[in-house]
């Protein structure tokens, strides 16, 4: 889904499902990409994507494409799997991770 989307009530996510959402995030990274947070809960999961750009339809892809990686790896079906992109020039420190920053660029 591309835009913003409402989060489901987040609990810190156990160790397993934060490994488990940086791999499927892994080589999926485009330069566009200046975070990407990560919530949980049982049943629901969302990733949201910081850009610097509006997405491209290849990188909104990518999004999806992560989504599905880690959906298909889960022991039980989620509820509710999202996919958010923001543009934003806020500083990363001033974004919300959700639950768990799964990746951050250096930015000067």
């Amino acid at each position: 889904m591309y835009g913003h989307v409402e989060v489901c009530e987040m609990t810190k996510p156990p160790d397993d499902i934060i490994v488990w959402a940086v791999s499927a995030l892994s080589g999926e990274i485009t330069p566009n990409m200046r975070m990407v947070a990560f919530g949980y809960s049982g049943d629901c999961a969302v990733f949201r994507f910081y850009m610097e750009e509006e997405p491209s339809e290849e990188e909104v892809e990518v999004g999806e494409i992560v989504a599905v990686n880690f959906d298909s790896g889960l022991p039980k079906k989620l509820k509710k799997l999202d996919v958010d992109f923001v543009v934003t020039e806020e500083p990363l420190g001033k974004l919300d991770t959700l639950d768990f920053g799964l990746f951050r660029r250096r930015e000067s």
